[in-house]
């Protein structure tokens, strides 16, 4: 049962991570409760606004004559969609999110993250738990730490 006075998501699980198995099986539950989603359904200025975000993050393809450019833009597609709807989601219904969370660290025993800051070869082999959320910390370390120094 899911406490409505509990921390929010992010402190109450800030330091910790899921090994790989854990993400990909809270990722699909998680995705159970979103609305369906079909990219091919949506209109045209819509995607062109997809298309902006990733091109403004530096994910659209070099050559878009490749043959693989377009299975590149639809997937970049896919994961901005997914991340919206996974926001839409948290907002709507939290405890749900929370509850989903909750089990998957309880199931797969969630650790710490390490605090290295070196990757080495053998963190490379399960990126979703040991790189991912530490380089994704030390972006946002660096960030914070750019805003002190002005």
């Amino acid at each position: 049962m899911v406490d409505d006075n509990s921390p929010p998501l992010h402190e109450e699980f800030a330091e910790v991570v899921l090994p790989e198995e854990g993400v990909v099986e809270l990722t699909d539950r998680l995705t159970e409760y979103m609305t369906e989603i079909e990219l091919g359904g949506m209109t045209d200025i819509i995607g062109q606004v997809l298309d902006d975000f990733i091109d403004q993050s530096g994910s659209m393809p070099e050559d878009l004559r490749d043959s693989d450019a377009f299975e590149e833009i639809t997937c970049s597609q896919l994961a901005v969609t997914l991340a919206y709807q996974l926001g839409r989601l948290e907002g709507r219904s939290p405890q749900i999110v929370r509850r989903l969370v909750q089990e998957a660290v309880e199931k797969w025993e969630a650790r710490p993250i390490s605090d290295a800051l070196d990757i080495s070869d053998n963190d490379l082999r399960r990126p979703k738990e040991l790189v991912y959320p530490r380089l994704r910390r030390l972006e946002y370390a660096e960030t914070d730490d750019d805003e002190f120094d002005e």
